[in-house]
Parts: C-alpha cells; structure tokens; sequence
C-alpha cells in the first residue's frame, strides 16, 4: 500500500503508538478476565480464590493431613506458621503453591473435600469405602479368647487395651452424632491406631477416582465450601471476605481502565500529530512542486485538480493515516491478544472463532468486489465537481449576460450527481456492514451459549469462563470490524496518495541548468536576442512558432503585433521560460536563457502578463511582490512611470490600502497599472508587456510610453499590442502570422513593406493618419512593393 510508505520518516511515532495499542489492548483483554473471576469468585466462591486457607486452625490441619502422604503432610507443615495462642496458623507460603494449577492446592483439595464430607457426616456402612475392608474389620472384630491373651505380650495387651479403648470411645462419638462417622470419630479412630493414614489416602484417592470427568470440579467446589465452614469456625465474617476481595478486584479493574484510557488518548494524540505532519510534509512538497511547475504541467493536470490533490486528497491522506494508527494497527493487535488469551482458557470452543472469522472475512469480502471500483471514480468526480464551479465562478459574468444560468446549473447538477450516485452507491453498500457484523456477532454468542452450556452443565467448565470467553469472541470479531470500517476510507486514501505521488513524480520540463553561466559583469548589458527560434507545445502535432530572429538592446523597444492566435503571448512567455524553446535559442547578454539560473533569469526579466493579477494585501505588498530588493524610492517611482501614483493616492490609505483578492476592488485600468508598476518596481533588464496597455485608455497609453522611454534606458522593452498606436513609435516591429514572422521594421517600413501590418494599420487608423495614399496602399496590398519587407 501506498500509504504504508508515508511513515518512513515517523518510525519511532509508529513504535510509540505500537507500544501504546499493546498496553490498552492488554488493559482492555484483562477486563474479561476479571470479570470472569467475580463470577465464578466472588459470586459462587464467595471471595475465596483458593482451596489453601489464608488461616487454618492447627486442628484443623491436623485433620488434613490424615488423608495426605508423609511428603505432602510436611510440605504443607512448611507452608503454615506455628499455631499461635488461638491455635490459629497462618499461611507463609508462595502465591505460586496457592494458586489454581499450585503444588498445596493439588495437595489440600481432596483431603479438604473428604473433611467437609465428613463434617457432615457419613454413614457408617460407608466406613470400608474410605478405610478399606481389612481396617473395617479390625475396628468391628471382637474381643480375644483368654488362651490368646495368655500368649500375647504385655505390650500386644497394652495396644489391644487402647483400641478397644478407642473402638469403645469411636461407637460412643458415632452414636452421639447419630450413626454417622464424622470428624471427631475419624480422628478417635487414626489416634487409636484403628485405621492407618495410608489407608485413608487411598480411600480418598479412590473417591477422586470415582468422580471422573467432574472430580475436578467438584472437588474444586467442595474444598472451597470447606474454607468457608474453616472461616466460619475461626469467627472470619464471609461477607467481609467476599467484600473485601469484589472491593480489590474493582479496583484492579477501573486502574486498567484508566490504564487503556490513558494509553488510548496517547496513541490519539500520537496519530493525530503524525497525520498532521505527515500532511503538513506532503502540502508543502506538492505545493512546492506545483509552484515549480511550467504551464505545460498545469495545463497537463489542470488548475481545478490540482487545486483537489492539494487539499481534498491530502485532507483523506490525514484523515487515513490517523485512522491507520489509531484502528488498523490495533485491530490486528487486538485481535493477537484476544486469541491468545482464548487459548489460554482451554474451554474446547475455539472453533467458533473461525466460524466467525470465516462469515466476517467472507461479508468483508462482498463489500469490497462491491464498492471499491466506486471508491476510484469518486475522486475524478470530485474534480470535475470543483473545475465546473470554478469554470462558473470565474464566468459568472458572461454567464449572466447571455442569460446562460440554468444551462450552467444544469451542468454543475450533471456533475454533482454523478459524484452524488457514486457516493449514495458505496454507502448504500457499506451500510449493511453494521447490521450484517451485528448478525454474525449474535449468531456466534447464541453459538458459544449453546456449546459452553453443556460444558457447564458437564461441570467441565465454569459460567465466568464461558462468558470471557464471549467477551474475547466480540472481541475478535470486532477487531475484523474495525478493518472493515476502516477499509471505507483507506480505498480513497489509496487513490488519494496516488494522484498526489502522481503530481510529485512529475518533472517540471523548465529545469534548472546543470552548469549554470552568468553574463560577464563587463559585458553586453540588457540585450535580448532570438535566434532562430521554434516552439511546439506538448504533444502538438506542428510548431506555433517557427523561424523568429531579432535582437533588441537596452534603451530600445520591440513591438510584437498580430492577429488573434498568431503566437505572440507564446513568443514573449519563452523569455522568462515559462516554456522553453524547441528550436534555436534565446540569448540574454549574450548567454542562453536556459544556461542561466532560473533565480537570475527571472530578476533580470520583468513580465507583465495579460491579465493583471494582484494579491491579497496592501499596494505596497503587491508593488513589493519582488521581495526586500525592492526600496519605498523604486515602489514609488514605478508607480509613476505606470501611471498608478495618482489613483493611489486618492484611495484611503495610499500604498497602505487594501487589496482584494485577485484585484476585485480596482477597475481593469488600475490593476494593470498596477501590475505594470509591480515589474518596474524591480528594475528589470528586460521588460515584458504582453498585451498590457489592451486595458489603457490612449491619454494613459500615450504618457505610460513616453515615460518608459524617457526612464528605462538601460532595459530592453517589448511591448506585445493589439493597438498600432502602443507599438507606432518602437524601434523595431515584428509581424506574427500563424507564428511566422511576416513583417519586420520600423512603423513607416512596415506600412509601405507588410500588406498584414497595413491591413491592421487600415482597421484602426485613418488614411490621414497613415500618411499614404490609396495607390500606395493598393501597391502594397498587392505585394508589388517587397524591399524591406519579409513575406
């Protein structure tokens, strides 16, 4: 992609904003998480996270123990403080041991399980499941024969005595809690050494066994109801317990909260100030360019494009670069997280992420092959929206004076609604994004409800998991929703970036030259030459110019006349090199104009074109458009040579007066008295008048020459007229017919040599004022007088 490109130079912004999207991202993904444990922890566990009690009774313990191994019962020893006076142990252990998967949580679960049973009681019968049928034996067998206490030592006497003791003292506990085997007799039977403790793991491990697939579970469960009776005994409020650990779990989840709040109003802030940078860069690289360009390469793009690429396109370029940063990096981010913690849930219902991924990406797809043909012809249509309002805008006069409004409306309606078509056709389209996503979102809820119920009931798997799990589905899918969503604008972007690359990779064909040459400073001063020269527009099939030659120096004026399109604005628009020459040269003291620097060529030219173009600001800002080389004296003296002092003056503020755009609150006269004033200003060696005094009435005409020629001796003058009157008095004519010369000399040379300057001559001036007579004019209209004249 194009605009992947745009981020060269903005790596480390990248890197930061990564780094911002992974700890919201993470922020956000715990939430599930938690919200997970309050449900299955401090809803159903009542606050209690762990089979292994925070404080245990030392008798409590000992109980325990019973029904683990030597090796277990010692670990668990080490993991508990001496009892205090209470009789009270607290636990000193890792977090690691206690946790779900911990060593002391594998250990106490069982035995905590078969504990709480029987707290509650078990019945007798059910004394060999736990103890084995050999030890239930021993605790029911009679009492021994007198011939077999007389072979028995007095040691065998003593231990018979003490567990015919202890049975005698277990019935009496079993009776007194009516038939059931509890606690107090379990543990009057271990002491009398009427069960063993290995017999007892083995029970309890045979209990395990016979839960199955649910023993986890349940054993889970049952150990955590134990640590609540444990509670309980120890005088431990459980409601304090369950507060206290929803208040901490809270407050845990609005920290990450802020966390993703933070971390997202950064990474905001970072894409904006780089989407902002980036299209600062871009508007000052394509406007530089443009302002490099000749006109060939305006005319190439046109001015109502390039006006589009400059603003509009790099508005989407901002828009989707911000969009970039801030969702389509994180979306995939997002999404890397969320399957990772799905996995590590193990709930067996990762198969419904694909399905979602699968009805996603195939939705994104239809939307795509839909719309993104539209996306590239939306912005031709925004150019040609922009170029006919111009067109409009800038015609609105004519437009109004041959009554041609509604045909104009009726064109910019065509255009507006072929932009309008392609923009309802792609929303349209994008519009059922939403409701589809929402679809398959509740779709693939309804799917894990359904499959995560059996789990639940199964008893293999929790309702917190299942509904982090949902969470971390939407998640996903949502993180397909926002490339989606995002997929509307980066299509724009793409055309967008292109049509300014487009205008970036364009070479203007005025170039600077590689070996630059400046006039000697004791050389020819002010002397313009042409030699030969042709010129053919881009892709023109002939030349508009062909063959021009003339030399005209410092204190002479050049005339240019011709009839409409005979090539004369094109002829005087090849000195500054607003084109350049296809063929022969233009020499300005004596070296090529395209040898010369493009900074120097133009100081040393001062063109003035047909339409007299002023800036918005001040007089003085537009007579100083030169730059600081301009001085109040040179301001003030142009503009009395151009005739402006007086209309100047007589405006409020003088050359402190404003100026509206384009010149608009000056008339015609006084704006191109006013641009003729802002060339002189710079004191040109060369100055150019194309057509300039068409807005001049004679009296203004007549005094504006007189004082060029009486000031500008050492700048060279041509003067491009449609007037004989502007150009009767020049030193040198030229003829221009079809952009061939076809008359060159003085006034007086030419009415006598040239039947085209003499039919011109004859539309505009009086036979008294030519000074010939009708045959002399006959004579010439046929071509027989040819001395001194170019045919």
């Amino acid at each position: 992609m194009r605009i992947i490109k745009l981020f060269k130079n903005h790596i480390l912004a990248l890197l930061v904003a990564i780094g911002l999207i992974v700890i919201s991202c993470n922020a956000d993904l715990a939430l599930p998480n938690y919200m997970s444990e309050i449900v299955d922890v401090g809803i159903q566990q009542g606050g209690i996270t762990s089979p292994v009690p925070d404080t245990i009774r030392d008798e409590s313990l000992s109980d325990l123990e019973f029904f683990m191994t030597e090796g277990d019962a010692k670990r668990v020893e080490a993991a508990y403080s001496k009892a205090d006076g209470s009789g009270i142990r607290t636990y000193i252990g890792s977090e690691e041991d206690r946790g779900d998967e911990g060593a002391l949580t594998n250990i106490m679960s069982l035995p905590e399980t078969v504990a709480l049973s029987l707290e509650q009681g078990i019945d007798a019968s059910s004394m060999s499941d736990m103890t084995g049928k050999e030890s239930s034996e021993k605790a029911g067998a009679s009492a021994p024969t007198p011939e077999q206490m007389a072979t028995m030592t007095p040691e065998e006497l003593a231990a018979m005595q003490q567990k015919a003791q202890a049975a005698a003292k277990m019935q009496e506990q079993i009776d007194a809690d009516g038939g059931k085997i509890t606690m107090k007799s379990m543990r009057i039977a271990v002491e009398g050494g009427l069960v063993e403790r290995s017999k007892l793991v083995e029970g309890a491990n045979k209990m395990a066994d016979e839960m199955g697939s649910m023993g986890g579970s349940i054993v889970t469960q049952r150990a955590i109801t134990y640590v609540q009776q444990e509670y309980e005994a120890q005088g431990i409020s459980l409601s304090d317990v369950q507060n206290s650990y929803l208040a901490s779990t809270s407050v845990k989840m609005f920290s990450l909260c802020a966390v993703s709040l933070v971390a997202t109003i950064l990474t905001g802030a970072v894409a904006s100030h780089t989407a902002c940078t980036i299209a600062r860069d871009l508007r000052r690289k394509t406007f530089n360019k443009v302002m490099h360009f000749s006109p060939a390469e305006v005319g190439k793009f046109s001015q109502a494009s390039l006006i589009t690429r400059c603003t509009n396109d790099i508005q989407q370029i901002q828009m989707a670069t911000t969009l970039f940063i801030r969702m389509v990096m994180m979306a995939p981010i997002m999404g890397i997280v969320a399957v990772m913690r799905v996995l590590a849930t193990h709930t067996g219902l990762e198969w419904t992420i694909g399905v979602a991924v699968i009805a996603v990406s195939a939705v994104v797809g239809v939307l795509m092959v839909l719309t993104m043909p539209k996306f590239k012809k939306m912005q031709k249509y925004v150019d040609r929206v922009n170029l006919v309002a111009r067109e409009i805008l800038d015609g609105i006069m004519p437009i109004r004076a041959f009554g041609r409004q509604k045909h104009e409306l009726e064109r910019f309606d065509e255009a507006s609604c072929d932009l309008m078509t392609t923009q309802l056709f792609t929303n349209r389209a994008m519009s059922f994004m939403m409701p589809l996503m929402m679809f398959v979102m509740n779709c693939v809820t309804v799917l894990i409800v359904w499959a995560g119920s059996h789990g639940v009931s199964d008893g293999v798997m929790q309702v917190g998991d299942m509904m982090a799990f949902i969470s971390y589905t939407m998640q996903i899918v949502m993180a397909f929703m926002i490339l989606t969503m995002v997929s509307v604008m980066l299509p724009r972007a793409e055309v967008a970036v292109e049509r300014v690359d487009e205008v970036l990779a364009t070479e203007s064909s005025i170039k600077e030259p590689r070996t630059p040459k400046l006039p000697a400073a004791d050389g020819v001063h002010g002397q313009l030459e042409f030699r030969g020269v042709s010129f053919q527009y881009p892709d023109a099939r002939q030349d508009v110019i062909g063959g021009v030659s003339f030399t005209v120096r410092a204190g002479q004026m050049l005339g240019i006349i011709g009839s409409t399109g005979s090539g004369k604005s094109t002829l005087v628009q090849l000195i500054p090199r607003l084109y350049d020459v296809t063929g022969g040269q233009i020499l300005l003291d004596g070296i090529d104009v395209r040898d010369l620097p493009l900074s120097e060529l133009r100081r040393r030219v001062g063109y003035i074109p047909q339409q007299g173009m002023l800036f918005s600001g001040t007089v003085e800002s537009n007579l100083k458009f030169a730059g600081e080389s301009v001085t109040d004296e040179n301001m003030r003296e142009a503009a009395r040579i151009a005739q402006a002092s007086d209309f100047i003056e007589e405006r409020e503020g003088g050359f402190a007066s404003e100026i509206s755009q384009g010149g608009s609150n000056v008339s015609g006269g006084q704006r191109q008295r006013l641009s003729i004033a802002r060339a002189l200003a710079k004191r040109p060696e060369v100055v150019v008048f194309d057509d300039s005094f068409s807005a001049l009435d004679y009296k203004t005409d007549a005094l504006l020459r007189e004082e060029l020629a009486r000031t500008q001796k050492d700048a060279a003058l041509v003067v491009v007229a449609q007037r004989i009157a502007t150009i009767m008095h020049a030193d040198q004519i030229i003829v221009l017919d079809e952009g061939a010369v076809v008359g060159q000399g003085t006034h007086e040379e030419l009415l006598r040599r040239c039947p085209a300057y003499l039919e011109i001559a004859q539309s505009q001036l009086s036979a008294r004022e030519l000074g010939l007579s009708e045959d002399e004019i006959a004579a010439v209209m046929d071509g027989s007088a040819q001395e001194g004249g170019v045919r």
